[in-house]
């Protein structure tokens, strides 16, 4: 960007991080996340740094306007601050955590929820020019950290205005969604959205994932899956660890466990039998493996995040 175009960023932001202000002002202050007219639309507010959480990142991107991040995706730790928004284009196991904010400057957050399938449609009707993956023929990861410009800047902050003028909603916000998505597509990590809902491999690897977590408590066959999703098994290996910087056992694993941990805050299951139920045959190496992943056996961590749900957004 030019040092024009960094200015009018700067003063975006700036005004972005008002209007989130206003809008959260007068709530209590218990209230982290804010629904809004705008059914794909939300703001999220930490006044403190918090804890590492894990969870599924569904598709979607989060603009930052105040405050600072850090998110574990695979071994890859991921910072941003204002101006900077994270984005995934399929649900994504990984581990977040605000790194600053306090009382008198939270932590400000404007999350766009995305649809696999609007995004296809878009793509095909609009068909816009994508960006290239970083190397000609890679397979792009799908949750990368990328900085907003000028220009998609300024489509946030139309959409925040538009929260005023509840009577325009209907037909400007799908306008309005509209042009996020060119811009989140066309911009240099547009990849990252396109992984799962492009091309047949990006297809392919979409349907895996969907398949894994919606029959997560199933025993995982590739050769089964490989088949499922018409892909050799060492290629769908390949092109899942590619895009999700893990293998599909790996995959399946996160979720069993970020599944067994919501069931166990809920306080009306044993550990043993939320095992069984999230697809392990040992209670013992569930408990193991719990561990390595929470820090802490199942029921001890469940006792300690009861209460405090909000560690679990990533």
């Amino acid at each position: 960007m030019t040092q024009d175009s960094d200015i009018a960023a700067v003063a975006a932001v700036d005004t972005l991080r008002a209007l989130v202000e206003a809008r959260m002002a007068g709530k209590p202050a218990g209230a982290l996340d804010l629904a809004t007219a705008l059914p794909w639309l939300s703001l999220i507010r930490r006044p403190a740094p918090t804890p590492a959480g894990r969870g599924i990142l569904t598709p979607s991107a989060c603009l930052l306007v105040q405050g600072e991040k850090e998110m574990l995706v695979g071994q890859q730790v991921l910072r941003y601050g204002p101006g900077c928004y994270v984005q995934a284009g399929v649900a994504m196991p990984v581990s977040g955590q605000v790194t600053r904010a306090s009382a008198d400057a939270p932590y400000y957050g404007i999350r766009i929820d995305l649809d696999p399938r609007e995004i296809a449609a878009f793509l095909l009707e609009m068909q816009p020019a994508l960006p290239a993956p970083p190397c000609a023929g890679a397979d792009a990861q799908v949750v990368s950290v990328e900085r907003a410009d000028k220009a998609m800047l300024e489509v946030f902050v139309r959409v925040l205005r538009l929260l005023e003028r509840p009577r325009d909603l209907p037909v400007l916000g799908r306008l309005a969604k509209q042009e996020l998505l060119y811009h989140l597509l066309t911009a240099p990590g547009g990849a990252a959205l396109v992984q799962g809902m492009g091309g047949q491999r990006e297809r392919a690897v979409g349907d895996a994932i969907d398949w894994i977590r919606t029959h997560y408590n199933e025993p995982l066959r590739i050769d089964a899956l490989a088949r499922a999703v018409h892909m050799s098994p060492s290629v769908l290996h390949r092109r899942f660890k590619a895009a999700t910087v893990m293998s599909p056992l790996q995959y399946q694993k996160q979720v069993r466990l970020l599944e067994a941990r919501k069931r166990l805050m809920s306080g009306e299951a044993e550990a043993a039998s939320v095992a069984y139920e999230v697809g392990y045959e040992s209670p013992s190496q569930f408990s193991r493996e719990y561990r390595r992943l929470f820090g802490a056996p199942p029921l001890k961590d469940a006792q300690a995040l009861r209460g405090r749900q909000e560690v679990l957004q990533p």
